[in-house]
């Protein structure tokens, strides 16, 4: 195993996160799980899948998580940021945003800048983030939601031009509605089973994604048949029209 086959994963405990860490797996790369919750969770999938012993680490704390990541002795030569919260509540309605800029845009930069150093050094890598929809359409009760997500997509079409002479790719998978599950979350939107419904009206698919098919987007763009994709956000929603 070289860094070049190490797969940093976050969000790893959580389904989405988990079905990345499986996809990823199954194209021969050696993954690394990262999660702040649910170390049982990500312990059961990294025995599944062979992965590495899985960190646990604040990624709020980016000095105190790239120390934990250190300990593994590997520099990974992918990088997928697939941890996040979600926020939904109308502009209206008072109250603060939680740290949701600290979990979702603020952990996933810095992250990404400081392994990305060791892509540089090796001339090569694939920094993946995981947004969501909501960054490119308003969405009801999920205006802090969406400018988070947005600004993923804005960072990593900066950062492109930043990591591209070093032959290093940055770009986002933003999904749709996505079928919710124990420990959804990680940037795809959750619905109850009567938004899911009409949700699924207003998608030309007529469903809600798989995980496992919001992983294959995330597999391709981390993968060698990618290289020349970068800056990009690619959206993965069915056809949605919402």
């Amino acid at each position: 195993m070289t860094d070049s086959d190490v797969a940093l994963v976050t969000g790893a405990s959580g389904l989405l996160g988990a079905a990345i860490c499986r996809a990823l797996a199954a194209t021969g790369l050696t993954v690394l799980p990262v999660c702040h919750r649910g170390l049982d969770r990500a312990a059961e999938l990294a025995e599944e899948i062979g992965a590495l012993e899985p960190v646990r680490a604040d990624l709020t704390d980016p000095a105190a998580a790239m120390d934990r990541i250190r300990e593994r002795g590997v520099s990974p030569g992918v990088l997928v940021c697939a941890h996040g919260r979600t926020l939904r509540r109308s502009v209206l309605t008072p109250g603060d945003d939680d740290g949701l800029w600290d979990v979702n845009v603020h952990s996933v930069t810095r992250l990404a800048g400081s392994v990305g150093k060791g892509m540089l050094r090796r001339r090569g890598g694939r920094i993946v983030l995981v947004g969501s929809r909501a960054g490119s359409v308003g969405l009801p009760g999920q205006a802090e939601y969406a400018a988070t997500k947005a600004a993923l997509s804005a960072w990593a079409a900066s950062a492109a031009w930043d990591f591209g002479r070093f032959g290093v790719t940055v770009n986002v998978v933003a999904p749709g509605a996505v079928l919710p599950g124990p420990g959804s979350g990680s940037g795809a939107a959750v619905y109850t089973e009567e938004e899911n419904r009409a949700v699924a009206d207003r998608i030309a698919l007529r469903r809600l994604a798989a995980p496992e098919e919001i992983a294959g987007a995330v597999a391709f763009l981390a993968g060698p048949q990618s290289g020349y994709i970068t800056g990009q956000t690619l959206l993965v929603d069915g056809g949605a029209r919402w």
